[in-house]
């Protein structure tokens, strides 16, 4: 009788590479790696928060301070008056401008304090200077106070950024665990799942023969 053959499988050619176990350490390593530059942006936004502003003009007592409004330079009108110490009030100090008018000032729609190695300054008043030219701040204050008038964009600016530092502060870590986490499972499920290459046809067991 002839002989019986059994199925043998058949060689499935070269496998796909196994997952290097560096993956594990690249998605661990992606974590603490965006926390850190999560911090150091933190950091560095409060800092520039935190710092005094840029004043274009200063005045301490009763002596008067010019600046100059230039359109290019200033293309927003607002700008900022800041007293120190922070308790003085913006309505001891008006404006003249280069056309005849006196722009006054109003209260600050939000409170922002610094400080620089001598004093402490608080946001104090809140104007609109739309016509470009010079400028002259006036104040009645006694001889220990100072006032300081900063074109608002470069005060805002900072704080703005603060807003989205802290927005990075929260999405940064986020997105690294989540992309780190993600990262490792893919990598353990492929390893562990990896298929074994099925042995050439002629290492399969050998045929069964028939009594």
């Amino acid at each position: 009788m002839a002989a019986r053959y059994g199925s043998v499988t058949p060689f499935a050619g070269p496998r796909r590479p196994r997952p290097s176990r560096a993956w594990f350490w690249v998605g661990g390593a992606l974590i603490p790696l965006c926390l850190g530059i999560a911090v150091l942006m933190f950091v560095s936004g409060v800092l520039q928060a935190l710092s005094p502003p840029d004043f274009v003009a200063r005045t301490q007592g009763t002596r008067p301070a010019t600046f100059t409004v230039d359109a290019d330079r200033h293309p927003e009108p607002d700008w900022l008056l800041y007293s120190s110490p922070p308790t003085a009030d913006h309505t001891a100090c008006t404006l003249s401008g280069p056309d005849g008018t006196f722009p006054a000032f109003r209260y600050p729609t939000f409170d922002h304090r610094v400080a620089d190695a001598e004093r402490s300054w608080a946001m104090t008043g809140m104007t609109r200077l739309d016509e470009p030219g010079e400028y002259t701040l006036t104040c009645r204050a006694p001889g220990n106070v100072s006032y300081g008038i900063a074109y608002a964009d470069t005060t805002t600016g900072p704080l703005i950024g603060l807003v989205g530092t802290l927005s990075a502060l929260l999405f940064a870590p986020f997105a690294g665990v989540m992309a780190g986490v993600i990262i490792i499972i893919v990598t353990a499920v492929r390893r562990s799942g990896h298929p074994t290459r099925p042995l050439p046809t002629h290492l399969a067991a050998p045929p069964e023969r028939s009594p």
